[in-house]
């Protein structure tokens, strides 16, 4: 999940994968002898393809815009020479690093509060 790109959390992907298939959906409910509004569906699939590029469009661009700044600050630190670097996708590396973010944000929040319920009778 990442905060600030829409679709990018598990119900907005739940709902692009949702409206990416309904083209074969529709393909099953005409074998089967039902009506299927082509039109409909091709515009919902079309909506979230465009998405689906938004999102990728959004990380490649961030990537381009933040590299130079990754590059300047992971070869003053020393960690990888600076000439190996290249673009990445931005919304990649903040999704894994926001999920370990909130699970420890999560862990330790469920940590204090079982040391502050200790003396507490229920």
């Amino acid at each position: 999940m990442t905060a600030g790109v829409p679709g990018t959390g598990i119900g907005g992907l739940f709902y692009l994968t949702a409206a990416l298939l309904l083209p074969l959906r529709g393909i099953v409910r005409r074998i089967h002898g039902g009506r299927v509004s082509w039109r409909a569906i091709a515009g919902k699939a079309a909506l979230a393809a465009g998405v689906f590029l938004g999102i990728w469009l959004t990380g490649w661009l961030l990537g381009m815009f933040l590299a130079p700044a990754a590059r300047t600050i992971e070869a003053a630190a020393g960690l990888r020479p600076a000439s190996v670097l290249r673009n990445e996708n931005i919304v990649r590396w903040a999704a894994l690093v926001g999920g370990f973010a909130m699970l420890g944000l999560v862990l330790s929040a469920v940590q204090i509060a079982r040391l502050l319920n200790r003396g507490k009778k229920t």
